[in-house]
């Protein structure tokens, strides 16, 4: 016998009998709310209530804070910018490398090249701080925003 499309698959398996019990909108109300706070459906909930089976303990479920993680979001694509920029920076430094190689086999005077790797070296460092300092201040800022989002305080 090939079951019923759209049916669970407990229900395929176990399930094959069904009562019908009649309520008040009232009783109806407090067997979803019931249901509801225990994420069960509202025949699980009946069914352990006249079974005298324990019912089974809640689920924690963290609520989400829409506006909480609408920034979060907001500064995780901030971040992705920022790194992207860093990253392009330090890019750079590998275009000063070059230049300062082509310097070298074109003979230019030792001086020159020395000012310019003194140069390229102290670009690289600032970009790496930066990097440094950027990654350090996005990550704690995406962990509080993330905290605030899950409601966990710090």
């Amino acid at each position: 016998m090939k079951p019923k499309p759209g049916r669970s698959g407990s229900q395929k398996r176990k399930t094959t009998a069904r009562i019908a019990v009649n309520c008040t909108p009232a009783q109806k109300a407090t067997i979803l709310e019931k249901a509801k706070a225990f994420d069960l459906s509202p025949s699980a909930i009946c069914l352990a209530m006249l079974l005298d089976a324990p019912l089974p303990r809640r689920r924690h479920q963290p609520t989400v804070n829409d506006n909480a993680l609408t920034r979060y979001l907001a500064a995780t694509a901030k971040v992705a910018d920022v790194w992207k920029e860093q990253k392009a920076e330090v890019g750079k430094q590998g275009s000063n490398v070059n230049q300062v190689a082509h310097m070298l086999n074109a003979g230019a005077n030792p001086d020159r090249i020395i000012n310019l790797v003194e140069s390229a070296i102290e670009q690289f460092c600032a970009s790496i701080a930066n990097l440094d300092r950027a990654r350090n201040e996005d990550l704690h800022e995406l962990r509080t925003l993330a905290m605030e989002v899950w409601g966990i305080e710090n």
